[in-house]
């Protein structure tokens, strides 16, 4: 069966697709900029999910010291949002279906690799607290590469990491950025949004679930 459909990998992203990390980071900034009299515009939040830190071009710090008109306190903003963001992080559970396809892959012989934007100590500490680590095999972040999601490259080192081609790997994104550098690599793409991602363009993956649980990978690997 797996030998029929040549794929080898199965290469998940991190946040918004194994843990919706980006709904609570949304809302924490969202208290943020109300504490500011302010509203945070929700397509500007979108425009930086899924990508690196030097090519995102939205910062909500800036952005809110422009929008009151007088500089601010980085560091005391930060603790306030990171205390909002983690009461609300910690309630978040892996999403649906994500465990399933981890046991799956593995059960069907498939590398499994992890290819995220954001740094290295947050994608594992997650993965720790999780109790999901041991499934990974590979795992590639923004401290591994130089470009990070849009671009390619973290999808093709996660891929040369297991001595197989993009093209064998299957990608599993919640956003617009994530698909775009999946795609870009040449992996199959399924994107399963978030409440967050749900409003993206995801028309170039390959396939858009709601949630893994919509299918078994290996309905996939079937064909």
């Amino acid at each position: 069966m797996l030998k029929l459909m040549g794929m080898r990998a199965l290469i998940f992203d991190f946040d918004g697709t194994i843990l919706d990390t980006e709904t609570p980071e949304f809302l924490s900034w969202e208290k943020i900029y109300h504490q500011h009299d302010q509203i945070l515009p929700r397509n500007l939040w979108l425009s930086a999910i899924g990508v690196g830190p030097q090519d995102a071009k939205f910062n909500p710090y800036t952005h809110l010291e422009e929008l009151v008109g007088t500089s601010l306190d980085h560091e005391k903003l930060r603790a306030q949002r990171h205390k909002i963001f983690y009461r609300t992080l910690d309630d978040e559970p892996i999403r649906p279906g994500v465990t399933d396809w981890l046991e799956q892959a593995s059960t069907n012989g498939l590398h499994i690799g992890l290819a995220s934007s954001s740094p290295y100590d947050w994608v594992h500490g997650h993965l720790e607290r999780l109790g999901l680590r041991s499934h990974f095999s590979a795992i590639y972040t923004s401290d591994h590469v130089e470009r990070a999601k849009p671009h390619p490259e973290l999808y093709e080192k996660t891929a040369a990491h297991f001595g197989v081609k993009p093209s064998a790997c299957i990608a599993i994104e919640d956003s617009f950025n994530g698909v775009t550098a999946a795609k870009a690599a040449g992996c199959y793409c399924i994107a399963t949004p978030n409440p967050m991602t749900v409003t993206m363009d995801l028309s170039a993956a390959d396939r858009i679930v709601l949630s893994l649980e919509e299918i078994r990978l290996a309905e996939l690997l079937e064909g």
